[in-house]
């Protein structure tokens, strides 16, 4: 019987395949963006825009009220070009076609989709500003998740196809403490046999467990009373004084409110009655109790981009999530883990087409429209050592587009 060669083409594809069976994060955000990367030889930096939705007020009366169009764009970079490399000889390329699978290609896949998960999950997570829970403590109970779902709807995200990601502690707990409830008897028999939540549970479609959601460090201060330093304050940044002088730090990704500050509905613009959540987007620190604090979203008091009802009053306590009090309070150092709720909307992932070079080496590459996946293999003999080295590349980037669309989950 002849022999049968695995082909640089039919191991690429069989990559492809596990790779997208192994995505769980990637596999569940927003690729309608992938187009636009459809060329040959796309590189590290290459960037394109993607456009969000308009916003538009509502105005009264026969008068023609005139608004102006706010085109908003996100950059989505590809920022990572991953690898696999290995080496094997002639002879083991004759081998049974299910051991190469076994003992290279689901390898080499899940390693590839478990870092494509990874760096989607720790780069996107600090862009989100609402969240619930406190860190360190994991919830169990199903109010915790209620509450993040309500933040979702009162930020406008569609009720359909909302999501949930959460890590292996906070997804046990939660299917632990739900056995006993008045369910379906199939959803409960579903978790006692998997470990996982159920579908269609508490408002949202799907429920993931993945080990790589992002683990947080927050900043850390000793007794401090934060204020806002100065009335009417707007945009990007804020001014807190009240800190203990020299002994405090805000970290990427932590979240505070303000006093007298409240969330307004981006489709109504009618205060939701709930402070604003705003992230740090940048590492701050404080040399004399007085800290300028870069923040999303942008305090914006009026127009079509209005986020808030209003901005916040001089000596408006802020109040750091995780800190023991609003006034006095501290915040310790802490490690909590990020589940997210989400929609797919809030985030993209996009991967392009690599170069392939055109001397010395045998290049294959395979492709998904649908699933956004493009996988290169190069393979280069080496005459003196009867060795084929061959290395599997990816090249993708990770942005949030509409970060009012997720909800983190401190645990």
């Amino acid at each position: 019987m002849a022999n049968t060669l695995v082909t640089p083409t039919w191991y690429t594809k069989e990559t492809a395949r596990i790779l997208v069976n192994n995505l769980k994060f990637a596999a569940n955000v927003n690729r309608s963006y992938d187009d636009q990367y459809v060329q040959a030889g796309a590189k590290v930096g290459y960037t394109v825009n993607a456009r969000l939705p308009q916003r538009f007020q509502v105005t009264e009366g026969q008068a023609l009220q005139i608004q102006g169009l706010n085109d908003q764009y996100v950059p989505i970079t590809l920022t990572h070009q991953k690898n696999v490399a290995f080496s094997w000889s002639t002879a083991s390329m004759t081998q049974e076609i299910d051991m190469v699978r076994k003992r290279y290609v689901e390898p080499a896949a899940v390693a590839l989709a478990n870092i494509v998960d990874y760096d989607g999950l720790t780069t996107v997570y600090k862009d989100v500003y609402q969240a619930v829970g406190s860190p360190g403590v994991v919830p169990n109970t199903n109010l915790t998740y209620l509450q993040g779902g309500a933040k979702l709807t009162n930020s406008a995200t569609p009720s359909e196809g909302r999501l949930a990601i959460l890590d292996p502690v906070s997804m046990v707990t939660l299917a632990n403490a739900n056995l006993s409830l008045f369910n379906p008897a199939a959803q409960i028999s579903e978790e006692y046999r998997t470990g996982q939540f159920a579908s269609r549970a508490l408002g949202f479609a799907e429920w993931y467990e993945d080990q790589n959601v992002a683990k947080h460090t927050t900043g850390t201060f000793t007794a401090s009373t934060p204020l806002v330093n100065g009335a009417g304050q707007t945009g990007s940044s804020i001014i807190v004084d009240g800190w203990a002088s020299g002994a405090a730090s805000l970290k990427k990704g932590d979240i505070f409110t303000i006093a007298g500050v409240f969330q307004v509905n981006p489709v109504s613009y009618a205060s939701t009655g709930q402070l604003q959540q705003f992230v740090v987007t940048a590492d701050t620190s404080d040399s004399a109790g007085s800290m300028t604090i870069p923040i999303s979203p942008s305090i914006i008091t009026s127009g079509q981009l209005q986020t808030v009802n209003a901005s916040p009053a001089d000596n408006a306590v802020v109040t750091v999530l995780g800190a023991t009090s609003p006034t006095a309070g501290t915040l310790a150092t802490t490690v909590t883990p990020q589940s997210l709720l989400y929609h797919p909307d809030a985030f993209s992932m996009v991967m392009a087409d690599l170069h392939k070079p055109s001397s010395g080496a045998e290049t294959t590459s395979v492709r998904s429209k649908e699933l956004g996946i493009s996988i290169r293999m190069v393979q280069q003999y080496q005459i003196g050592t009867d060795q084929e080295p061959t290395r599997m590349d990816i090249l993708y980037g990770w942005a949030t587009l509409r970060p009012q669309l997720a909800c983190r989950v401190y645990s």
